[in-house]
């Protein structure tokens, strides 16, 4: 074999070579773009799925919330009525009871003073501190009225007698007794005086 066939030979296997080698490469590099492309496509449907995810997550969040408020404020709600209904069927309890402890005290208050000492009233005494200290535990205050400015929210006029300039709308006299009940929040009148005024 010559010097220039052996070249050409030489020079033919190294353009196969190289054909070769850029055969392989490029091969290489599309099955890698393939890859990378399909990574990219499984990255994207990654993303979507997270981002459904999170959605999900934030409006549950939203609900979980929501139900949260919704629920605190039928607590709410349900324990203001439960109070509201406590207090009213107290207060209702306490007025059935007001004549009953007026027509007590009154007993008490117009007992002639030679009975006051005597035996058989001792229990009547005892009766009457218990019964306004029963009304003090109860937060319950009897208001007086005689001789106040008539006020039309806590004092109800029964009759009127006529009076100088000096004390006209003010109260002469109680037939019955002004009751205040106090709450922590609030006083509320539970019974309205009824009054005499000097007119």
């Amino acid at each position: 074999m010559t010097k220039n066939k052996k070249k050409k030979i030489i020079d033919e296997t190294k353009e196969l070579e190289q054909e070769l080698q850029n055969e392989l490469e490029n091969t290489e590099i599309n099955e890698l773009k393939s890859k990378i492309k399909e990574l990219e496509e499984e990255k994207q449907k990654l993303e979507r799925k997270l981002q459904e995810q999170e959605e999900i997550t934030k409006n549950t969040q939203l609900q979980y919330l929501t139900l949260k408020n919704d629920f605190n404020s039928y607590t709410n709600r349900v324990k203001e009525q439960e109070k509201k209904m406590k207090d009213d069927i107290f207060e209702n309890v306490i007025l059935k009871l007001l004549p009953t402890i007026e027509l007590m005290t009154l007993s008490y208050d117009t007992l002639p003073e030679e009975f006051k000492n005597h035996k058989w009233t001792e229990w009547l005494t005892i009766l009457h501190k218990k019964i306004l200290s029963l009304l003090d535990e109860l937060n319950i205050s009897i208001i007086p009225t005689v001789w106040e400015e008539i006020d039309d929210e806590k004092h109800e006029i029964i009759w009127t007698k006529p009076w100088d300039k000096k004390n006209k709308w003010k109260i002469a006299a109680e037939v019955k007794k002004w009751y205040i009940i106090k709450y922590p929040d609030r006083e509320k009148v539970l019974q309205a005086a009824k009054v005499l005024i000097w007119e």
